[in-house]
C-alpha cells in the first residue's frame, strides 16, 4: 500500500465516520421531511415500577423490653 493510499484511508476512517454520524444526528433533529412544522410527539411515559413483594418489604425490628428500670438518685 502506498503512502498516499494509507493517508487517504486513515483520514477517511478518522474523520469520515464521526462526520457521517454527526450528519445523521443533525438530520434527525430538523423539521420533518414532509416540509411543515408539526407539533412534537407526546412524551413517552414510562410505566411505574411494580411494588415489592411482601417477602422483600423491610419489617420493623421490635426492640427488646428493658429488663431493669433504672432509677436516678440525687448525687
Amino acid at each position: 500500500m502506498t503512502g498516499e493510499t494509507y493517508v487517504l484511508l486513515s483520514s477517511a476512517v478518522t474523520f469520515g465516520v464521526p462526520l457521517v454520524l454527526a450528519v445523521l444526528q443533525l438530520r434527525g433533529l430538523g423539521p420533518s421531511a414532509r416540509g411543515g412544522e408539526e407539533p412534537p410527539p407526546p412524551p413517552v411515559i414510562a410505566p411505574l415500577p411494580r411494588p415489592l413483594p411482601d417477602c422483600l418489604l423491610p419489617r420493623p425490628v421490635a426492640r427488646p423490653a428493658a429488663t431493669r428500670v433504672r432509677i436516678l438518685e440525687d448525687a
